[in-house]
């Protein structure tokens, strides 16, 4: 009797101890460019800032590495990618990961071939993905969880030598989607990523700019998405977006754009930068979720052409190797 006593009790603890051990069910990555980078060099303590701000709101959900071969006081990992926009170039994410040629328009060839092969290297033997030929970056990209992503027309332009109808068959083959949706690029905007544009709450119903800057184009671009997915509903984001400040002249500031956030799986990580439709916009986003919204400044960075979702790439764990 004792022993079944003492069995029950141990199989008890077993069970609590157990159900209070949450590993991790995927990992976000940053990256960090190399401290001699002269580009990069006036944001530097910024960039450092922004990793520690998002591993001190983290959770056991949810684990954030850097890139970085620097020494620092956040967890890295001990590999060198020398930029900052690693959304870009890693694999997209849906039920499969698949890894999209990165060669975009905006960068000298040798560079992004450069980098391409750095970002291989990183994913060789950590992760299982598969690989397409086709030219698209990860920021051009947003799926909505099921069957459905969005992308922007841009992928038209960079892969002239395909059909549209041989883009859309490889997107719905690799990424296992039934359903692509293509939307203009912003007027102007050399990278024509989507993920400044919108951004799925959940099937059927997304988060749109509003494009206050730029006017006559949220009506367009609701109208482009509503013919190929009739269902869709909007919750319309406000833009506080201002170019004051704007780092690169060839590419535009991000500064402004809330729609720009990064998802995980238990929390949403938003921008703010310093403007009076921050917290406004932020407990807007919050009405849409039960997840916790953490706010993030990227008031200085964004000047870059880019904010949270840019700057991480989240990969689930179930794709690493074992």
């Amino acid at each position: 009797m004792k022993k079944m006593i003492l069995a029950s009790i141990m199989a008890l603890v077993s069970v609590f101890e157990t159900t209070n051990i949450v590993s991790a069910s995927e990992t976000i990555y940053t990256s960090m460019p190399n401290t001699d980078d002269a580009y990069y060099q006036p944001f530097r303590s910024e960039l450092n800032q922004f990793n520690r701000d998002l591993q001190s709101n983290t959770d056991s959900q949810d684990e954030f590495v850097s890139l970085n071969i620097d020494s620092t006081d956040y967890k890295t990992e001990k590999f060198n990618y020398p930029d900052i926009w690693i959304r870009d170039v890693a694999p997209v994410v849906t039920t499969r990961l698949v890894k999209f040629r990165y060669s975009p328009n905006y960068l000298k060839k040798s560079d992004s071939r450069y980098l391409n092969n750095r970002f291989n290297k990183f994913l060789k033997g950590r992760y299982n993905f598969r690989k397409s030929d086709l030219i698209l970056d990860g920021g051009n990209l947003q799926w909505d969880g099921k069957q459905t992503v969005i992308l922007t027309d841009q992928v038209y332009h960079d892969n002239p030598e395909w059909t549209k109808r041989e883009i859309v068959d490889e997107l719905k083959y690799q990424l296992k989607v039934r359903k692509v949706i293509i939307i203009s690029k912003e007027p102007g905007d050399i990278l024509g990523h989507s993920d400044g544009m919108v951004k799925f709450i959940g099937p059927n119903k997304l988060f749109i700019n509003d494009f206050s800057y730029e006017p006559g184009f949220l009506k367009k671009v609701k109208h482009e998405i509503l013919k190929q997915a009739p269902q869709m509903k909007f919750i319309v984001l406000p833009s506080s977006y201002t170019s004051k400040g704007q780092y690169d002249k060839k590419i535009a500031s991000a500064k402004g754009l809330y729609i720009n956030m990064l998802e995980t799986d238990r929390k949403i990580y938003f921008p703010i930068y310093g403007l009076k439709n921050d917290q406004r916009v932020l407990k807007l986003v919050a009405q849409q979720t039960d997840k916790k919204v953490i706010p993030i400044d990227v008031s200085k960075l964004s000047t870059l052409g880019g904010s949270i979702h840019c700057m991480t790439w989240e990969v689930p764990n179930k794709f690493l190797k074992r």
